[in-house]
């Protein structure tokens, strides 16, 4: 899955929508975190949409919350 988002990456803005992921662990906070660097690294931008309230309450447990553009809903 990293190396998939690296490769769309290639392709401009990415916007990674979670709206149907009920759920999520640390893994995926650090897979998130990992291709929110990669997008900095390569001045692209990353939207991230619908983060499940456990997802979000981990980042917000190990400080990382502000670290990730989310937004609630895939609105543009």
């Amino acid at each position: 899955m990293r190396e998939e988002a690296r490769r769309v990456l290639t392709d401009g803005a990415l916007r990674i929508d979670l709206g149907s992921v009920p759920e999520a662990d640390s893994t995926a906070l650090a897979l998130l975190l990992d291709v929110c660097r990669e997008a900095a690294v390569r001045r692209q931008t990353i939207d991230i949409v619908g983060m499940p309230a456990g997802l979000r309450s981990l980042a917000d447990l190990y400080g990382v919350t502000e670290l990730l553009p989310t937004r609630e809903s895939n609105d543009a």
